[in-house]
């Protein structure tokens, strides 16, 4: 029995590192028409690696870590997947979900001011 207690915690403090979703971001929102611009620019069939940028006039789009410069390489469609879903279920069309890659592998989609 004691063998198992710490293999059952292990488990479950290793769940709490996975990448946290919110739907939070600047004060101001995105046009939606834009965003999903942003999100049909991204090649479903490519691999990115972190920091890659998918932004489309007010809308930012970005698939980035949290642990510096280590590629955790995702296919295309799991950032169109995860932004889609973004756009879709938050409420004012921003925030940051993780991409389950890595614990800090995310994309986010945020207001920006037009380019």
């Amino acid at each position: 029995m004691l063998v198992k207690f710490p293999i059952a915690l292990l488990a479950v403090s290793s769940g709490a590192m996975a990448y946290k979703n919110n739907c939070q971001g600047s004060t101001n929102s995105p046009e939606v028409a834009e965003c999903y611009v942003g999100i049909g620019n991204i090649d479903a069939s490519a691999t990115y690696s972190y920091n890659q940028e998918f932004s489309h006039k007010s809308c930012y789009i970005k698939y980035a870590t949290n642990d510096g410069n280590v590629a955790h390489p995702v296919s295309g469609q799991k950032i169109k997947d995860v932004a889609s879903s973004i756009v879709a279920n938050c409420g004012h069309h921003k925030g940051s979900y993780g991409t389950e890659n890595c614990d800090g592998c995310h994309v986010t989609v945020n207001y920006r001011k037009s380019i």
